[in-house]
């Protein structure tokens, strides 16, 4: 998440552990992982939805679609620390060297997590700090890790610039299994925490003014095999207090704009199945917000979106063909909140557009920590053009 708006109070609260425990622990012991990328994108033919696009470029965010490469680009490196307490606590920090997404080219420093992490027994256990919400497959595991994934688009549903699924909070987790027979087991997470902020691209990392928090949940079942698989379903409840303007390309102050409050909820379902030489990931997501205060256009607003990708692993698990699709569909003119933007105290109504595409592509693993890929993308709907094609160098370490 970006670090516009994180307090010293999170980094001394997060630090509390680690004081505690220094007057019985002579050395911490650590371990560094990171993850990163370089691509290069080609794209061509004209947009799939002309009336998308020049609302876009009248109205959008950017000069281009989030996650849209054209040339040598990087989507930038994640640095993890884990710290390890004591055999039942650890600290965990995921910092992130960020190439903007589509407002500039700059390189912005961004906080993924930055947890302490209780392990009181398998069925129970507690995270506390900034961490990622319960939500779905592709956001806990594989969101800003190309080298786990076989494709190289980023979901819009889980991309953290558009933020349709809260991706991130700070709060309070509890998690846990329950082991069944055969390996099989049950997991759990229930997370409380600070929810949505004025605009949905924003965390809210201290001072959450909300008088309610964001509820998360996750329930799924794991299936032992060569990789496990599992199917799940998680959700959330949230309500959103910000600010109505009526139409694209409004803009107001943060004092003069009439209020608007939306009570949120969201149900997310999924799968990963794993056979060894076939892979299947595919997750739906659904969200309503409804008007509270009586003051818009309609009651309610809705946004759907699902993906899928089959993928096979040949050649001793090194090369990975693959196939993908992804959609999203959002309120007409991107309904009153997943639009909003505010800088400065000054709040405006973007246009955000919907996206329809399908992948085709093949993963190659080069070495244990290189991953390369071709992809060929064809947009149906949307403002990118219609047709694309990136190369990736993916490592992880």
């Amino acid at each position: 998440m970006r670090n516009k708006g994180l307090v010293a109070g999170l980094l001394w609260l997060l630090s509390v552990p680690a004081l505690f425990y220094s007057a019985t622990v002579s050395a911490v012991d650590l371990r560094f992982s990171g993850f990163g990328d370089v691509i290069y994108g080609a794209a061509f033919g004209d947009a799939p939805d002309e009336t998308a696009e020049a609302l876009f470029e009248q109205d959008g965010y950017g000069d281009n679609p989030v996650n849209m490469h054209e040339g040598f680009s990087i989507t930038g490196t994640d640095f993890v620390v884990i710290a390890d307490f004591s055999d039942n606590m650890r600290f965990l920090s995921e910092i992130n060297l960020q190439a903007a997404r589509s407002a500039s080219s700059e390189i912005e420093v961004d906080v993924e997590r930055m947890f302490v992490d209780y392990t009181i027994k398998p069925e129970f256990n507690v995270q506390a700090g900034l961490y990622f919400t319960p939500i779905g497959y592709f956001n806990r595991f594989l969101y800003s890790r190309a080298w786990l994934m076989n494709s190289i688009q980023i979901p819009d549903l889980f991309e953290e610039e558009l933020n349709m699924v809260p991706t991130h909070t700070i709060g309070l987790s509890v998690y846990g299994s329950h082991f069944l027979s055969n390996g099989h087991s049950i997991n759990y997470a229930v997370s409380l925490g600070n929810g949505r902020s004025v605009a949905p691209d924003q965390a809210v990392y201290a001072r959450d003014s909300s008088t309610t928090k964001e509820f998360t949940w996750l329930v799924e079942w794991i299936v032992p095999g060569i990789k496990d698989s599992r199917i799940g379903l998680s959700g959330w409840m949230d309500k959103i207090e910000s600010f109505r303007l009526d139409n694209i390309g409004d803009v107001a102050t943060t004092d003069s704009a009439p209020r608007m409050e939306l009570s949120e909820v969201g149900i997310n379902p999924y799968i990963v199945w794993n056979t060894g030489r076939l892979s299947v990931l595919a997750e739906y997501v659904y969200a309503k917000q409804k008007d509270e205060l009586n003051n818009l256009p309609k009651e309610s607003y809705t946004l759907n979106g699902f993906l899928a990708e089959v993928a096979l692993h040949l050649n001793r698990n090194r090369v990975h063909p693959y196939v993908r699709y992804d959609r999203t569909n959002l309120p007409k003119d991107s309904g009153p909140y997943y639009g909003l933007r505010e800088d400065g105290g000054d709040i405006e109504r973007v246009f955000v557009p919907e996206f329809e595409a399908a992948m085709v592509g093949v993963a190659y693993d080069r070495t244990v920590h290189n991953r390369l890929k071709i992809e060929f993308i064809r947009h149906f709907d949307g403002v990118r053009p219609s047709n694309g094609i990136m190369l990736q160098s993916a490592y992880g370490f």
